[in-house]
């Protein structure tokens, strides 16, 4: 007994053993600076040396070989070069041999100066020698230059995250009478917002600007009727404009002939909001059958996202007809008192 126990406890030792080198291996995965890099990472592009956007000054010479990115690198002793792009992260990828690269290279970016060498702990080439992450998403200007002039400063190719960030907007579209309720969450440090909507999933033919403070009931007018629209919308964050929201739909309806209410079967809606605000409504027990029906279809994960109903005897003023569009995830609670 006393053997099968221990072949047991040996056993799971070296299954949790095996664990652990399994998940410290898949944390260790991310390139870092001095590792060999043969191919960029997932959101990242990779640019040859000889692309146009790198720009060289001074005396450059071309080294070729197989393990170079598309067989070419450029070195110097005294020249310099630069390179702008839209994004938030670059890399840069050279060979890294201990007899011929500097170990005082200057990286200029948006002005300020920092100093990598390009001696690294392995010779090797397609090596990341320097990185730059987390700059705040935008075009960025970077100059590199040699301080060590008996060795080389190398470039074989420039890896970038240009990739644009995405907040996540929650877009809610609510149709009315020619028109659509628009809400969304606020993007912390938003300057404003663009919407963009059209007939067609996808397709956005129309464009409206909204201010950092209209995100929460923005109305879109003079629609159509009985056509459905679909929205997407923008924040934009320090002059860039980000990835759109989901897709929002409605189709706005026109005034229907208010039926006859019955004497009887009647009963108080009371609505509360999840700001604590109240909403009552006097209904007949038919509307209060289809506000609860709405409801727990809603709940259910189908149909729209909000609710027309009808003030009747609170219609105050020149209008036809008045309703309160309440959304499903505005609601804390509601109460039917039937009478």
């Amino acid at each position: 007994m006393k053997n099968k126990s221990f072949k047991k406890i040996g056993f799971m030792f070296g299954l949790l053993v095996l664990l652990s080198f399994g998940l410290l291996h898949s944390n260790a995965s991310a390139a870092s600076v001095g590792d060999q890099l043969t191919s960029p990472e997932k959101g990242w592009t990779r640019y040859d040396d000889l692309d146009p956007m790198v720009k060289f000054e001074g005396s450059w010479f071309t080294d070729t070989a197989a393990l170079n990115f598309k067989g070419t690198q450029q070195y110097t002793k005294t020249g310099t070069y630069s390179f702008k792009f839209t994004g938030s992260a670059f890399r840069l990828i050279a060979s890294s041999y201990k007899a011929h690269e500097s170990t005082s290279v200057e990286v200029t970016t948006d002005g300020v100066a920092e100093i990598y060498s390009g001696v690294k702990k392995n010779d090797n080439r397609q090596v990341i020698l320097y990185e730059k992450l987390n700059l705040p998403y935008g075009e960025h200007t970077v100059i590199v230059k040699n301080l060590l002039t008996a060795k080389n400063v190398t470039i074989d190719a420039i890896d970038l995250n240009i990739q644009k960030p995405s907040y996540p907007i929650n877009l809610v579209a609510s149709a009315g009478d020619s028109q659509v309720l628009l809400n969304w969450n606020q993007i912390k440090n938003a300057e404003s917002y663009t919407v963009r909507f059209g007939t067609e999933s996808g397709k956005y033919t129309e464009t409206v600007a909204a201010n950092k403070d209209e995100y929460g009931n923005l109305v879109i007018p003079g629609l159509t009727n009985g056509t459905t629209y679909y929205f997407v919308v923008t924040a934009i964050v320090n002059g860039i404009e980000f990835q759109p929201s989901n897709e929002a739909s409605a189709t706005p309806q026109g005034n229907v002939t208010e039926p006859e209410q019955p004497s009887d079967n009647r009963a108080i809606l009371v609505v509360t909001m999840t700001t604590g605000l109240e909403k009552e409504y006097d209904l007949s027990m038919q509307e209060v059958n289809s506000f609860i029906d709405w409801y727990e279809t809603k709940q259910a994960g189908s149909g729209k996202a909000s609710y027309a109903i009808d003030k009747h005897d609170n219609n105050k003023g020149p209008f036809k007809s008045r309703k309160d569009y309440v959304l499903i995830d505005r609601i804390l609670t509601f109460e039917v008192s039937e009478y």
